[in-house]
């Protein structure tokens, strides 16, 4: 199950002209970026930019492209509006669409569009020691791909699978992972695909947590009922934000450890020995960083909300929020 039919080639992507593309394909992809976006378990929509280079002497007008899915609503526009297609259905889970191109692209001319659409599969839910979704999908390579992005974005308060049992919680293993929103998105990149390939992406993600709205209730005369609804209520409100915070928690940690460089850690750790308050210019006699150096580090901190700063006469005072003392627990 784990076995796409791809080879990756590390490195910087190089120029048309220095790639050998097999004659029988005279259009190549030279950026490819996918993202899925699964709103809620029941709600999954995808969206996809590509830039195409025509590298045949002869003007092309329009391009095939495979979507190896159960699609619906599809849409397809460039930076003018709406472009015209012809969507021909093969099996339920296999698309062949030509797009045609506002204009004719002129050999080594570049054009671009996006196409986006919903994806009709449903998530599984599965059964273990402990309850999480997994979702599978084959990234459609119809041409020599020079550089191809895929991402995807799991369902508000929802984090990665951690499991004791030897799962893995996504596949490929090389991905990063960044926390927007209370939304974390895993991305891949991956350059010089041939049109042979199909890269297989895998990620399962713990049941997203919905927050049940406030319950409302007559007045009763009995008591006892009405406190027992009370305390129900207390319980279930204060056993669920508790739950949210731990899955919050868990992926600030994990985060920290992938986002942060060396550096960036080693000032969150001097922060906290510090009693989660320092001047900025003792980090500098601390660490024998410059200013700047010191200052390059501390702007990626604040902006994932890991320190505060205050301006303090000419210099600053960082301060350590909770998500930082969470990030070195």
């Amino acid at each position: 199950m784990f076995n796409p039919n791809y080879t990756m080639i590390q490195g910087k992507t190089e120029s048309t002209s220095n790639i050998s593309i097999s004659s029988a394909d005279q259009i190549v992809i030279r950026s490819h970026v996918a993202s899925i976006d699964i709103f809620t378990v029941n709600s999954v929509s995808m969206s996809e930019s590509f830039v195409i280079e025509n590298l045949n002497a002869l003007p092309i007008s329009s391009i095939d492209l495979w979507f190896n899915h159960s699609i619906s609503t599809l849409v397809i526009k460039d930076a003018e509006g709406s472009l015209i297609y012809n969507w021909l259905p093969i099996t339920n889970t296999s698309n062949l669409v030509e797009v045609n191109f506002r204009y004719d692209v002129e050999q080594n001319e570049i054009s671009s569009f996006v196409v986006k659409y919903d994806i009709t599969t449903p998530l599984v839910l599965t059964e273990s020691d402990s309850s999480f979704y997994y979702f599978e999908f084959y990234s459609s390579i119809s041409h020599f791909t020079l550089s191809h992005t895929f991402s995807i974005i799991l369902p508000e308060r929802s984090f990665i699978y951690d499991s004791d049992g030897g799962l893995s919680p996504f596949y490929p293993l090389n991905a990063t992972q960044i926390l927007i929103k209370n939304r974390i998105i895993v991305s891949w990149m991956f350059t010089n695909l041939s049109s042979s390939s199909n890269p297989f992406f895998l990620v399962r993600f713990d049941e997203p947590i919905i927050l049940e709205p406030e319950s409302s209730f007559l007045t009763s005369s009995y008591s006892l009922f009405i406190f027992g609804v009370i305390a129900g209520i207390f319980l279930g409100v204060a056993s669920t934000t508790w739950l949210i915070r731990y899955r919050e928690k868990k992926a600030i940690q994990k985060l920290g450890r992938v986002l942060l460089n060396e550096n960036q850690k080693a000032l969150i750790k001097i922060i906290h020995d510090k009693k989660g308050k320092i001047y900025q210019t003792d980090l500098c006699e601390i660490t024998g960083y410059s200013k700047s150096k010191i200052s390059r580090n501390l702007v990626p901190l604040e902006e994932r909300g890991l320190i505060k700063r205050e301006r303090w006469g000419r210099t600053y005072v960082v301060y350590l929020t909770d998500d930082g003392r969470t990030v070195i627990e």
